[in-house]
This record gives C-alpha cells, structure tokens and sequence, in this order.
C-alpha cells in the first residue's frame, strides 16, 4: 500500500501536532503544582496522627431544653480521636434565640463539646444581637440545655451609646436576666 505524498505529509503533520499538545498538557501540569516549604506549615495544620477528623466550615445544629434551635458553625473543626464529642473550632459563631431576638457568639477559637451542648468561645469574643445590643470580652461559654451564657473575664457592653463595665457577665435566657460580675461601672447617656 503506497500513499501519495500528500496523505504522507498530513500524518506526519497531525502526528507533531499530537506531540507538542502532549508536551503543552504536561508542561502545564507542572505549572499547576505548587510546592509549599514545610515551614509555612502551623503546628494544627500539620498531619497529627491523633486526629481522628477535621471538617471545614461545619455546622451543628441542636434543640435546647425549650425545643429552640441552636447553631454552632466554624471556618475549621478538629476532633481528635481519644475525645470523640469534642470539636475545636477556629473562628466559631454561635447562634442563639432569645425569646423572639436572635443573638451571635463569635470569637477566635473555641471548644464545643456535642454530648453536652456546651461551647467555650476565646479571643476577642463578640456577643451581640441583630440591633444595638453588643458585649466584648476575652473568654465565655454558653450552655445550650440550661442557656446560659457567662465569663468572668472583662466584659464591656454598649446599646443605645450606653456603656457598662465589669470583670464578669451570666446571662439567663429563661428568666430574661443579664448579671453584671465583680467590679461594675454603668455610664448611662443622653438619648437627647
């Protein structure tokens, strides 16, 4: 079977072009793997053989005792493998209804432990509702069953330009009460 020079010259040309989209598809590949020096590497993000899970952007979601919702969601959970229920958060927001209000618990780290419905939230710690109602502190937890919240860090809250100061804070969900710890300083202002 002989070919014409002509069929001769399209495989041969066909058959370059293979190749250099061979060669193209495998430069690029390299290209796209980026190698990261192990010291950019935190101690966390490293493999830990005692990790028995990580899990980005999660969300719980439970009932407290009044059959109200709660959420606890994180940028990062990390469960390690001898404390099953227990998930360290980065970056953790808590969301918590109050009555008819609904009120978030963020902060930089946090300890939720699932069996018992219980968050511990540090680290510039924020407490606040959808208006103008806000509390800043460095550690606090909240009990979902019981809902409660309280700390015994510094706090300082502000609503309506209004400021108050103390070195701890309970609050009760079911009695609609708030409880200022330790030293307290209230500077009330003119709403005129």
């Amino acid at each position: 079977m002989t070919y014409s020079k002509f069929i001769k010259t399209v495989k041969f040309f066909f058959l370059g072009i293979s190749i250099v989209m061979l060669a193209l598809i495998v430069i690029n590949n390299r290209q796209n793997q980026v190698k990261i020096p192990e010291s950019k590497f935190t101690s966390s993000q490293r493999f830990d053989s005692s990790v028995s899970q990580v899990l980005i952007e999660p969300v719980f979601v439970g009932l407290n005792n009044k059959e109200k919702p709660f959420k606890v969601s994180a940028s990062k959970a990390t469960r390690y493998k001898e404390t099953s229920d227990i998930f360290y958060l980065e970056n953790p927001i808590g969301e918590i209804t109050f009555g008819k209000e609904k009120y978030f618990l963020s902060g930089k780290n946090g300890v939720y432990e699932k069996n018992i419905q219980k968050l511990k939230i540090n680290g510039n710690v924020e407490f606040k509702n959808l208006n103008d109602l806000s509390f800043s502190t460095t550690e606090v937890f909240f009990d979902f069953k019981d809902q409660v919240l309280f700390g015994d860090k510094k706090v300082k809250g502000i609503k309506n330009n209004s400021t108050i100061v103390s070195q701890g804070i309970k609050i009760f969900n079911k009695e609609n009460k708030i409880i200022f710890t330790g030293k307290t300083k209230l500077l009330l202002a003119n709403e005129k």
